[in-house]
């Protein structure tokens, strides 16, 4: 049995969401951590995970801070940094080349750096800029670490849902255990700030595009995990 966990519902369900009949998906299960680590810690205590799961798959989508890195672009983690611990965590090498094959090419490889909040401006996305980490997010460094306390194979598997140049509504926008937008704080913060109205579609669109590609990723790498 392969555990697959994302942050979100919003990352998998829905509008061009994973599509759960292939028989693969019979020998997995499928959980949301919610957002940080605390999140990601209490699901994993209420689930017992344990080394009888034969491997952790984390997925989901990330921001970039790397120019090069776009939204839509498919990114096949190869190493997770947190910037609360020094060094990192890295994929299970087999599952990693199963991953890769399956995917013939069509993703990026990519180091994540898992941060403490949610970086919504440009200058905040910037700072984050450095030669090691392409992308971000809150919790694939926690979700490693509980695969390799287990000792259970890891995989991360993530898309680009927002680029380095492109603004995010403020925290206070969302729920802060499930990511899922509060619609009355961001109408308030939109009356506020009406010019910002203008880079919802593109934001909307981004995930769309996003909960397909990660769905289609998924349908290559699941069974090739499973083998």
């Amino acid at each position: 049995m392969i555990l697959v966990v994302a942050s979100m519902e919003v990352e998998l369900e829905g509008l061009f969401g994973l599509d759960r009949s292939p028989d693969h998906w019979e020998e997995c299960k499928l959980k949301y951590t919610g957002i940080g680590q605390e999140n990601v810690n209490e699901m994993f205590e209420s689930l017992k995970f344990n080394s009888t799961f034969d491997g952790l798959l984390s997925v989901g989508f990330v921001g970039s801070v790397d120019p090069k890195v776009k939204p839509g672009d498919l990114c096949l983690i190869e190493a997770v940094g947190s910037q609360r611990k020094k060094g990192r965590l890295y994929p299970d090498k087999t599952f990693w080349t199963l991953a890769q094959k399956s995917l013939r090419d069509n993703f990026r490889t990519c180091e994540l750096l898992t941060v403490d909040r949610t970086a919504t401006s440009i200058e905040e996305k910037r700072s984050l800029t450095s030669d090691q980490f392409s992308i971000i997010d809150r919790e694939t460094y926690w979700v490693a670490e509980m695969a390799n306390e287990a000792e259970v194979p890891f995989l991360g598997l993530r898309v680009v849902m927002d680029g380095v140049d492109q603004k995010l509504p403020p925290e206070y926008c969302y729920d802060d255990d499930t990511g899922k937008v509060k619609p009355g704080r961001l109408t308030s913060w939109l009356i506020k700030n009406p010019s910002r109205l203008s880079e919802l579609p593109g934001l909307g669109w981004n995930s769309v595009k996003a909960r397909r590609r990660l769905g289609e990723a998924l349908n290559d790498v699941v069974p090739a995990l499973l083998g």
